[in-house]
């Protein structure tokens, strides 16, 4: 989500003063209520932002579970599904607001989300409290992991994952002076510090770094800054609509053929490229996935995504769909019950498939998912653009302060 830290970066403590939720909630008789409904429907959860700037994340996820679900016909070791939406809106509180009505008024089996790292920080002390089984689809921030919930399960990116190796192969194939652009939360900053610390392990040398509010809308003062700077390389993340402005800017102020645009997976990928059209083209980022994977479980799956969506699969879109997978191995392997939540969380840690994106299976100590980082690169291929891959850091497990 390929190297050591000698030690977490100093940012990463606001991690450890998240947002508690409450402890002392009545749980217990609300749950067995659930258990005596017997095989009824497994009622999931979908936390996640569906609006503003991100939401085209949260959509993305949802789309590739509904997916996953319509193949198996809408059923789960033959007990039908229903996906409960909610919108954190990307805000810690009302994602805490959202996350106990899911559980205590409509019940939920599992909740999947969210996106925001900020958001899931929230969640931790609630959903501890509540043993309600947690996929998270989106939120990588590096230490979620090191919480060692028994109940979460992280079928996705971590930052350190994707931005530690995007440091290391930058060293070793890019120029050695870089900027590092990324929104000023807990999400870029964490991204930055692990590519600044495996980049300049590797010979390189931050000469800038910029932290936009992620309320800005316009990039010129920034990139400015960057000019007058020139770097070889320009390291940012943004996601959403940020991302395709800043890519966009980027080339609109000149920059782009001066300096190498490197990004995280989500500044540069289908679902941002829309926006970005041609700027985007020749820029480098590291992702968990590309739709060009020369494999058949990817090629099934960009097949059925296209044809049932009429665009092309990204990352979260497989993120979801992989994720969904995850729930159902585990469920089948409880014989469909998954309101046993110790059994359903142990067959979750044994769960691994080769997925889309490739080989899968949970890190045993602090359930993150271990798998392949891409190095890819944007082109332009019939008439659309697409993330062709050009390196690969094959099977990156954990940040490995988080098994200490």
């Amino acid at each position: 989500m390929a190297g050591i830290h000698d030690q977490a970066p100093s940012r990463r403590g606001v991690l450890q003063g998240a947002v508690a939720g409450s402890a002392a909630l009545a749980f217990e008789g609300a749950f067995r209520a659930a258990i005596a409904q017997g095989a009824d429907t497994i009622r999931i959860g979908a936390l996640n932002v569906y609006t503003k700037g991100f939401g085209v994340f949260g959509e993305a996820a949802y789309k590739g579970m509904m997916l996953y679900l319509e193949e198996k016909g809408g059923a789960i070791a033959g007990r039908k599904v229903e996906i409960i939406r909610e919108d954190d809106e990307f805000n810690p509180q009302v994602g805490l607001q959202k996350l106990r009505k899911l559980v205590e008024s409509d019940k939920v089996h599992a909740i999947m989300g969210p996106l925001g790292s900020h958001v899931a920080v929230a969640m931790v002390d609630y959903l501890r409290a509540s043993g309600t089984p947690w996929i998270i689809t989106g939120a990588g921030a590096t230490d979620l992991t090191k919480r060692r919930l028994p109940n979460m399960f992280r079928p996705t990116v971590s930052n350190w994952q994707v931005a530690y190796a995007m440091g290391e192969w930058a060293a070793n194939n890019l120029p050695k002076d870089a900027a590092i652009v990324a929104s000023d939360f807990i999400t870029g900053h964490d991204i930055a510090d692990s590519f600044k610390e495996s980049y300049v392990k590797g010979g390189g040398k931050i000469v800038k770094e910029i932290y936009p509010p992620i309320t800005a809308t316009d990039f010129s003062a920034y990139i400015a800054d960057l000019r007058s700077v020139s770097p070889g390389l320009t390291y940012c993340f943004f996601g959403g609509t940020d991302a395709a402005r800043f890519v966009k800017q980027f080339d609109q102020f000149g920059l782009k053929g001066k300096s190498t645009l490197v990004g995280f997976q989500s500044v540069l990928d289908t679902d941002t490229f829309s926006g970005q059209g041609k700027s985007a083209i020749g820029g480098i980022s590291s992702g968990i996935y590309s739709e060009l994977l020369d494999t058949p479980e990817n090629k099934a799956f960009v097949a059925r995504f296209k044809a049932k969506y009429s665009v092309t699969p990204g990352i979260f879109e497989e993120t979801g769909y992989s994720a969904m997978r995850f729930v159902d191995e585990a469920t089948k392997a409880v014989g469909g019950k998954i309101e046993d939540r110790d059994a359903f969380s142990a067959a979750m840690a044994k769960v691994k498939f080769v997925a889309p994106r490739g080989p899968l299976e949970f890190d045993p100590v602090t359930h993150q998912a271990i798998q392949n980082i891409y190095i890819r690169r944007a082109k332009e291929e019939n008439g659309a653009i697409v993330n062709e891959v050009i390196g690969v850091v094959k099977q990156i497990g954990d940040y490995p302060g988080n098994k200490v």
